[in-house]
């Protein structure tokens, strides 16, 4: 079962929405996105380190289109590099 998690998240990079990842040798992970873009993340591992990114507003209010994809997967990629 785990494995075929892995590969999932590994798909996500390679061409879903965490493409932004792609930097990062062996990233994988998975993006998210609240309704009306209120907050955005990314959550992700290569072979040595898993860590977590987190973008939204103090106040709840919507970000300007601000996706999991985004800011957060290229705040992680930077992290990991």
């Amino acid at each position: 079962m785990l494995e075929k998690i892995n590969i999932l998240e590994r798909e996500v990079v390679v061409s879903g929405t965490g493409k932004r990842a792609r930097a990062v040798d062996g990233a994988r992970g998975k993006t998210g996105t609240s309704q009306n873009y209120r907050d955005a993340w990314f959550i992700g591992s290569n072979k040595r380190y898993t860590a977590a990114v987190w973008v939204g507003n103090d106040d709840n209010s919507p970000m300007k289109e601000i996706g999991g994809g985004t800011v957060p997967t290229e705040i992680w990629a930077e992290i990991m590099k």
